[in-house]
């Protein structure tokens, strides 16, 4: 009886740290049929884990200027696709195209950027082919 018990508090153990691991990878949030471009001015750059983010000030095409939070991915995947920290600072004008948040909070997850230098930086994956065809930098 005791194994049995043992063993059903285990398996709730990781059926709920399966499920919290799998709630942190949703894209839910994020309207991803959609994309928006910021064009603005860097304010913040937090880098931080388990996500990097990007803080502008800023407005899309016809849309209200506001401060806009961007989510990337994290610093060890940036990192191993040679996106470093000098590559965008506080100060920095872009154009940062985003997967909007689904709920019109004035932000998104980060698809592609064209830096201050004109180069263009780009996530992996679909969204991000047509800013950089190949998969970009």
């Amino acid at each position: 009886m005791r194994s049995l018990v043992a063993r059903a508090a285990i398996a709730v153990v990781l059926v709920t740290a399966a499920s919290l691991a799998s709630a942190h990878h949703s894209f839910a949030m994020f309207d991803q049929a959609k994309q928006v471009t910021i064009v603005g001015k860097v304010t913040e750059v937090q880098w931080t884990n388990p996500h990097v983010w990007v803080f502008l000030d800023g407005a899309p095409a016809g849309g209200k200027k506001g401060r806009w939070g961007v989510e990337f991915t994290s610093k060890v995947h940036l990192a191993r696709r040679n996106f470093t920290t000098d590559m965008i600072k506080p100060g920095d004008n872009v154009e940062i195209t985003v997967n909007p948040y689904r709920d019109g909070q004035s932000g998104g997850r980060f698809v592609a950027v064209k830096l201050a230098s004109g180069e263009y930086y780009c996530d992996v994956g679909q969204a991000a082919q047509a800013f950089c065809p190949g998969g970009g930098k």
